[in-house]
């Protein structure tokens, strides 16, 4: 065994809430490396994570990011596509490649004994990929009937008109599989030049957790992936634009019931006011029982089935939407409703309702991390969202420290009325929907 290329680890127990040790440890190429033994079943998680998501597609691209991860089980240098597939399933293992606007991954679960084979086929896809043009061109066909299939849903097409509306030209603009008008123009050139850009180890990071000794995995790892060569990375900011006004897009169809999406911009991941933002969203809408948005729509007047509010956070900016389903002829009400709403959380929040958000934090939280795929997946999100290893141990306090105040002032931070967008999939009018100053797009 040569020198060892792993140079220096870091240990956090996390033991009040997750019930975990998580060990950091990192390679010389700048690969990161977070693992976690759990010994209940003879099982490991892996995830092989790349900050190579879709928000670096560039403009008439959008779909390269899923593009590129895609490909990277379709065929290296050493094995065809099929072959790949056919190692993996003589290991009774899975894989599969995702990817969102922050990063790709792929994630792999398998026996114990057969750890170092899936670590040398994951390498092999990162370090050796075939990227044939006719693999591409299939992926492309498959990505476009996908397309075309989901838009005929209500939901996902009145999804793609809000990111639209809200972030104009902002990369967050699209979902990661792009648009059916740009993933037929991505070249196999392109996916050469992304893959290139960012598939590099100091722009990475593994998660394994599960049934393996922590010295020999150091010893599999640096075998597989110290060869992976480290570049320099182009330095990618894209600030969000302000949002001015009320935009709205009726996107009309002949159903009987309509589709409501109404959100603002919203918070990155490293925003200092994270925690009782969510407290915020859990008493609006987060709560599909008991939150306001539910209690007025659903329990009150039945306008709806469900109603419910989230915000999603990404490395440069986010969004903050309600949705709810209702019938055509309601759908003003429903509107002027999540308004009003909205209106009240900013000056007038109960005790009661503080505790009962703080009580469903801190209870679920522990919840989390039943297997060991919730695990991985927690882990992935504490490095992606810069959350720091003891986040778990300090989950508990930071929420148990949110007063109403806080609450009431991240309510106007980031839900401003007079800058909104709406975004309406259903058989109305425009002129049926009674908000003061909204400006339709045409």
């Amino acid at each position: 065994m040569g020198k060892r290329k792993i140079i220096y680890t870091l240990l956090i127990i996390i033991s009040a809430l997750s019930g975990f040790t998580i060990h950091k440890d990192s390679l010389d190429n700048g690969l990161a490396i977070f693992s976690s033994e759990a010994h209940k079943i003879p099982m490991v998680e892996i995830r092989l994570v790349v900050k190579a998501g879709s928000i670096l597609d560039p403009t008439g691209k959008e779909g390269l990011a899923n593009l590129t991860a895609q490909m990277l089980l379709r065929g290296t240098t050493i094995h065809s596509g099929n072959e790949f597939l056919e190692e993996i399933e003589y290991l009774g293992a899975n894989i599969n490649v995702q990817v969102d606007e922050d990063y790709a991954v792929i994630s792999a679960r398998v026996l114990s004994k057969d750890l170092e084979k899936i670590l040398a086929l994951i390498a092999e896809c990162v370090q050796k990929p075939a990227f044939k043009v006719e693999e591409l061109k299939r992926l492309q066909r498959q990505i476009y009937s996908q397309l075309l299939s989901q838009n005929d849903d209500p939901f996902y097409a009145g999804m793609v008109a809000f990111r639209k509306l809200l972030f104009g030209r902002h990369p967050l603009n699209h979902e990661p599989l792009g648009f059916d008008s740009t993933v037929s123009q991505i070249t196999i050139d392109d996916v050469n030049q992304f893959f290139t850009t960012y598939y590099l180890p100091n722009n990475a990071f593994i998660v394994t957790v599960g049934d393996f000794i922590l010295d020999s995995l150091r010893v599999i790892i640096e075998r597989y992936f110290a060869a992976w060569v480290r570049k320099p990375l182009p330095v990618f900011h894209c600030p969000l634009l302000k949002l001015t006004g009320k935009k709205a897009w009726l996107i009309k169809r002949d159903i009987s019931q309509s589709y409501i999406f109404l959100g603002f911009l919203g918070p990155d991941y490293r925003v200092p006011d994270w925690i009782p933002t969510r407290i915020m969203n859990y008493i609006l809408g987060g709560s599909g029982l008991t939150s306001r948005l539910a209690t007025e729509i659903r329990e009150k007047r039945g306008l709806a089935y469900s109603i419910f509010s989230y915000f999603e956070r990404f490395t440069q900016g986010g969004y903050f939407l309600t949705t709810v389903q209702t019938r055509n002829e309601s759908a003003n009400e429903a509107v002027e409703l999540i308004l009003q709403e909205i209106q009240r959380i900013g000056n007038d929040i109960k005790e009661e309702e503080l505790n009962r958000a703080k009580r469903f934090y801190t209870g679920n939280f522990p919840l989390n991390f039943d297997t060991y795929r919730e695990m991985a997946n927690f882990i992935t999100r504490l490095e992606i969202e810069g959350l720091g290893l003891d986040y778990g141990e300090r989950f508990e306090r930071l929420i148990n420290e949110v007063k109403i105040e806080d609450v009431q002032k991240v309510a106007k931070k980031y839900l401003q009325l007079n800058d909104f967008c709406l975004v309406v999939v259903g058989n109305i009018d425009e002129s049926e929907i009674k908000v003061e100053d909204l400006e339709w797009l045409k």
